[in-house]
């Protein structure tokens, strides 16, 4: 479950993007605390909320929450790769979840399914962890019961056709193969595999492809009749609902779902760690730093210590104020990132972790630099100012993290599988708030001791490895539009279903004010604003924000540069002065830059560690000849080395101008107080001139296919087919292309069905790049090197087939709904509303704009979709391959 964020953010993050699942720390047993029967038990019996155990022995959560017509509909299971015996290391729960979620049942075929979920415009997906597999579809509240069915008929119904366990057999042996050339994946399968020597834990939930090969579909129906039992699942319904009569619906849906017998699955236990345990490996395919995890063995979730070992966490490595981030990375400059996490599920004893990015060669002295910090601690204690900090964070996450009805949903479920109380996250937050120092340093001397130390190193090739909330909808106000005298357009709009305030400003350019010589002076400038003022300093910003929970950062994106900042709203006062100092009047300090620029040359070493980066940055460098959008806006090394402070000043005072910007402030603010507030600090915002979008130089056109090539260091390929495409405020086609790219394009689309379907990629997508100067549209895939050119040729087709208006009233018709219900799931918080009202207003369209995109894709017609296919899928293609052997495709070249 997501716990605390310092415990438990980034390492889901890094999950998240190793394996494309993620997995919670109550990844763990079933509901073993509940009291099973044969009769209906209720745990938690309100009129909004209603927790049971149904006579089947299966639990049912329900829970109102009516800030959005949104219902989120979770099933998890007690499925995962800890429990495949006697099948561990083969994957199965992983292959399983690919063939239920969207398969084949007794009254559905997948094309039924597909087809339904794009009526409904379910937000649809699955994961696998180590102990549970989920099942979600997240939906306007008028189709929570089709979503409902949809997945008691997965688990209920399922047939298990032949065709599709070859399939997905397939697609799961395309996933391994992309994976085995990512290092998170790699970095954390290692850690698995050093931490535990008993537990099946240490095998990765993806399994390894030589025993997944020899799975078979005999074996596939046997572990359903073994797993998924009533007595493993627990149904989550959270949104815009009548409680009493979802859980009606539930006891409807899951009528035939009969107890089975349960089959033993009890763990080995994992044997105490009697001395250091380490890990250095070259991995030839990684570019950039290296990665290390320096680790201790912990405890189950529900130990005594948790609050305590979790608040050491806090202290040590959440938050640009921690003392692992200020002594390794600030003061020493020995790492590119760092940040600690208590990992405690409940199937066995957990990790406690410091995770960071680094020079291998700077490996053994950060290593000395962790323990002198645990040393510190365990000898000195903490202050109460960092345990109030640590306190507070932990609320203010816990406020952010269950906004939404997905958010809450995906904490109830996990809550209640792992410890069987189903608010065991919200009782874990006052228990943290009676957490003393003493507790703290105690846990510090328990837990974090040498002779248990583990460590795990990645490094890259050519680089030598050195030795070791609920709250009811309340008032909600229109938005409100001011213009301050310099031209400062500002909107500013009251909602207080949630005690936050999103601050966020826009601001023309980005890429567009680039060019080849200076590509990334936007992002280093933007992100040089956090690092000191006029006023504050880098670290009174960082202390600040992390001390009240808030977040504060800047970024550049391709049309503008932004500035974002939340917080609560008794925070709002300082909070406000400070982003106003930001964005104002940076320092741009030498010193800070000389830190901050090996991070940045690092993120951009890195993109040749991922498939989907690296492939964008080669196509958008062939694709475009004259348009800032033929770089990324992360930047090149070259130029990001030479910049230097006075440069970046002279950026930001051409760039942040009043003229050019627009600022949101959305939440649970006093809009009159606010608007003072504002007029206040951005008086002197410099006025300047509106953004000039005529002097562009127009790419020539393209009057050939053109392919590219570039080798690359993984194994397999990435491609890229794309066509010229139109400019954001050409709005009629702008948003038939989103109707048409639905259709081909999304994961129920043309190109993922076929391609997936001959066992072809990992992934298939069709996407839009409609810029402020003329963009794109693209299909992009990644597959084996010697797929390439069967992928390229069968994307081709499907383009080729949308190009000639082969299109069905039908597709039509549900892309229209899906792309309807999405933008419904899309602007579901302030920060959401705010940012699309900024830019809506930035772009000329007017604040209100968006507010209209359901009429707008509605009223698209066939012959709307038909000609906007011809018009822009009729044009040559520039396609783009990264692919560790060029030479096949010497063939299309020529």
């Amino acid at each position: 479950m997501k716990r605390s964020k310092n415990a438990m953010g980034f390492l889901l993050l890094i999950l998240l993007t190793a394996m494309g699942v993620p997995v919670f720390a109550a990844d763990m047993p079933a509901i073993e605390n509940a009291p099973w029967t044969a009769q209906e038990i209720r745990l938690v019996d309100k009129p909004d909320e209603i927790i049971a155990v149904l006579e089947n022995g299966m639990g049912a959560i329900v829970k109102e929450n009516h800030t959005a017509p949104v219902a989120a509909v979770r099933l998890y299971v007690r499925a995962g790769s800890i429990y495949e015996s006697p099948n561990l290391g083969a994957g199965i729960s992983h292959l399983f979840e690919h063939l239920l979620a969207g398969g084949a049942t007794k009254n559905r075929s997948e094309e039924d399914s597909r087809k339904l979920i794009e009526k409904i415009g379910a937000r649809y997906n699955a994961f696998t962890g180590k102990g549970q597999t989920c099942y979600y579809l997240t939906v306007p509240v008028q189709h929570v019961g089709e979503a409902l069915g949809l997945i008691a008929d997965w688990v209920t119904r399922p047939t298990f056709p032949e065709e599709s366990f070859n399939r997905e057999w397939g697609v799961v042996q395309r996933e391994l193969e992309m994976y085995a050339t990512d290092p998170d994946h790699q970095l954390w399968n290692i850690l698995d595999e050093l931490r535990y020597q008993v537990s099946p834990a240490r095998y990765p939930v993806i399994g390894y492809q030589s025993v997944l090969k020899q799975l078979t579909r005999q074996e596939i129906l046997d572990y359903y009749k073994q797993r998924y039992i009533p007595d493993n699942c627990v149904i989550v319904i959270v949104g815009d609902i009548h409680a009493a009569e979802m859980l009606g619906a539930i006891k409807k849906e899951f009528s035939d779902f009969t107890r089975r017998a349960m089959v033993d699955t009890a763990l080995p236990q994992e044997p105490e760690i009697t001395a250091p345990r380490q890990i250095i490996k070259v991995f030839d395919a990684m570019q950039g730093p290296a990665k290390m995890i320096v680790g201790f063995p912990s405890f189950k979730l529900q130990h005594r210590d948790l609050y305590a070992l979790d608040t050491v966490a806090n202290i040590l490595g959440e938050g640009k104020s921690s003392r692992l981030y200020q002594s390794l990375r600030e003061d020493k400059q020995l790492v590119y990132s760092i940040t600690a996490a208590d990992y405690t599920p409940t199937w066995a004893d957990g990790t406690f972790m410091i995770i960071c990015e680094l020079d291998p060669n700077n490996v053994e002295k950060s290593k000395q630099a962790i323990r002198l910090e645990i040393t510190r601690l365990q000898a000195e204690g903490v202050t109460e100012e960092e345990l109030n900090r640590a306190k507070r964070q932990l609320q203010v996450g816990h406020i952010r993290s269950h906004q939404t009805a997905e958010q809450q949903a995906e904490t109830l479920g996990p809550d209640y599988l792992g410890t069987g109380d189903a608010h065991f996250s919200d009782q874990y937050v006052e228990r943290m708030q009676q957490v003393t120092a003493g507790e703290v340093q105690e846990a510090a001397k328990k837990y974090l001791v040498g002779d248990k130390e583990i460590t795990v190193v990645l490094t890259g090739k050519g680089l030598a490895a050195t030795s070791e909330k609920e709250r009811a909808k309340t008032a909600e106000s229109a938005i409100k539009k001011i213009t301050l005298e310099n031209g400062l357009r500002v909107l500013l709009k009251r909602n207080d279903a949630v005690p936050l305030v999103s601050v966020q400003m826009f601001v023309m350019g980005g890429l567009l004010d680039e060019e080849d010589g200076d590509n990334g002076i936007t992002n280093l400038m933007t992100q040089m604003s956090t690092k000191g003022t006029a006023k504050y300093t880098a670290r009174e910003i960082v202390d600040y924000f992390d001390g009240i929970g808030g977040t504060i950062a800047a970024r550049c994106g391709n049309n503008t540069f932004f500035y974002q900042a939340e917080f609560m709203p008794q925070d709002l006062s300082k909070a406000f002065d400070i982003f106003s100092e930001v964005v104002l009047v940076p320092s741009f300090s030498e010193d800070e830059l000389a830190k901050l620029k090996p991070q940045v040359l690092a993120q951009i070493d890195q993109i040749k560690n991922s498939w989907p980066a690296e492939g964008e940055r080669f196509f958008r460098e062939k694709f475009f000849v004259n348009s800032p959008y033929q770089r990324l806006t992360i930047g090149r090394r070259e130029p990001v080395s030479a910049l230097n402070g006075e440069q970046l000043k002279k950026f930001h005072d051409e760039s942040v101008q009043a003229q050019r910007a627009v600022l949101a402030v959305f939440g649970d603010i006093d809009i009159d107080a606010a608007e003072a507030m504002i007029r206040e600090k951005f008086a002197r915002m410099p006025q300047g001139q509106a953004y000039n979008l005529e002097r562009f130089t127009p790419d020539p056109a393209i009057t050939a296919p053109r392919l590219f090539v570039e080798k690359t260091d993984k194994t397999g390929a990435t491609v890229h087919v794309g066509f010229r495409g139109m400019t954001l405020r050409d709005v009629d086609n702008r948003y038939r292309m989103e109707v048409l790219t639905q259709i081909i394009g999304s994961t129920t689309g043309w190109l993922h069905e076929l391609l997936r379907g001959k066992k072809l990629v990992y992934y298939a997508r069709g996407y839009n790049f409609p810029g402020l100067v003329g963009g794109y549209v693209a299909a992009t895939a990644q597959c084996e090197a010697e797929k390439a050119p069967e992928v390229i040729n069968l994307i081709k087709e499907q383009l080729a087939k949308a190009a000639k208006g082969d299109i069905s009233e039908e597709e039509i018709a549900r892309a229209k709904s899906q792309r309807v219900n999405s933008e419904i799931l899309d602007k579901q918080t302030n920060a959401d509303a705010a940012m699309t009202a900024a830019l809506d207003e930035l772009y000329g369209f007017g604040y209100q704009w968006s507010e209209r995109d359901a009429d707008r894709i509605m009223a698209i017609t066939k012959e709307d979709v038909q000609k906007v296919a011809q018009e822009y899928l009729s044009t040559p293609p520039t396609v783009t391959v990264n692919t560790s052997q060029p030479q096949l495709l010497e063939t299309e070249k020529q």
